[in-house]
């Protein structure tokens, strides 16, 4: 008997009762849950929710975007270089003002301009090439001495100097990479336009072209002297009577 329950029992597990279930679920209410219990989670919920929000917000604030970084960076370094100024180019010439223009840069130009003065026999006083200036003592109506005979040469030494030499100085400053130029002022360095000026310009650009000339002569390579040309040496033929 008791074989013959637990069979019916195995049998009856293998295929359940659907009516059954189907019975269960119909007979089983809704869940309803109260407002209260309702209202009671939303405001952790709602908290939770809007936190991250407000996080965002802060680290917004505080973290600014890359190009508003770059911005800031670039505004600050132009403040920095804003107090940064070009030296400021030597007093240049008023306009009317003789002046003679090379194209080196200033310290080659201070350097050709000694050259000049000294093959020209202009007395420099003082120099300084540095800061390109010279001050010479220059006559441009000096006659040269002759020594034609004693008398003139005891009258040279002996005798008033008929020379009238002024003080001038000779300034040379760049106005580009690869330009020079060259002004004369007077003993209280005001820029010059007298005919003693304009004559004491020409003389350094004389010399100038003297020097040039000189240095490219240095400069061309020697040609090897020529051989003399070698003739074949001919016997005289032997005359036989």
């Amino acid at each position: 008997m008791l074989c013959g329950l637990s069979a019916c029992s195995t049998i009856k597990s293998w295929f359940p009762d659907k009516e059954r279930d189907y019975q269960f679920t119909s007979e089983i209410p809704e869940l309803i849950v109260p407002d209260d219990l309702k209202n009671k989670g939303l405001p952790s919920l709602t908290s939770q929710a809007t936190a991250p929000v407000a996080t965002e917000t802060e680290a917004a604030v505080s973290d600014p975007s890359p190009a508003e970084a770059d911005t800031e960076s670039a505004q600050a370094s132009e403040a920095k270089a804003e107090p940064q100024q070009a030296e400021v180019p030597e007093t240049s010439a008023t306009g009317g003002v003789s002046s003679l223009q090379i194209d080196q840069a200033k310290t080659p130009a201070t350097r050709m301009v000694g050259r000049a003065l000294t093959r020209q026999k202009v007395e420099i006083v003082e120099r300084n090439v540095d800061k390109g200036y010279f001050y010479v003592k220059y006559d441009p109506n000096a006659v040269e001495a002759k020594d034609d005979s004693i008398w003139d040469e005891i009258n040279f030494l002996f005798g008033e100097d008929p020379s009238q030499e002024q003080e001038y100085r000779i300034s040379v400053r760049g106005i580009g990479p690869q330009m020079s130029e060259v002004t004369v002022q007077d003993e209280q360095g005001k820029f010059l336009s007298t005919p003693a000026a304009n004559a004491l310009l020409k003389l350094i650009t004389e010399g100038i072209n003297q020097v040039v000339d000189q240095d490219n002569v240095a400069d061309e390579p020697e040609q090897p002297a020529s051989e003399p040309v070698r003739r074949p040496i001919t016997e005289n033929p032997i005359i036989h009577d």
